[in-house]
């Protein structure tokens, strides 16, 4: 999630090329302000740390019941509620 517009990037593993650049960055570079995982944003950028980031499938918990993500749009995210749906059980 891009804190400065509001909306969902898809982010993207960085090739091997693009790891070893990475490598020879993070070495030089004395401020550390990646994720450990590298990902990368569609301009090519690393994504800031403090960026959160969600994954399809992953589980949350919203006041306290959890969620799966089922899809993940520009502005729109899909949480499918996650539990044994037990029918006819008195609420």
């Amino acid at each position: 999630m891009n804190p400065d517009t509001n909306r969902f990037e898809p982010l993207y593993e960085p090739t091997e090329q693009q790891k070893e650049l990475l490598k020879k960055l993070t070495t030089q570079c004395k401020n550390k302000e990646f994720h450990v995982q590298k990902l990368l944003r569609p301009d090519g950028s690393l994504v800031p740390e403090h960026w959160s980031i969600f994954k399809i499938g992953e589980e949350i918990v919203i006041k306290n019941y959890t969620f799966k993500i089922g899809y993940i749009g520009e502005s729109t995210l899909l949480l499918e509620p996650v539990g044994i749906v037990e029918i006819g059980k008195d609420k």
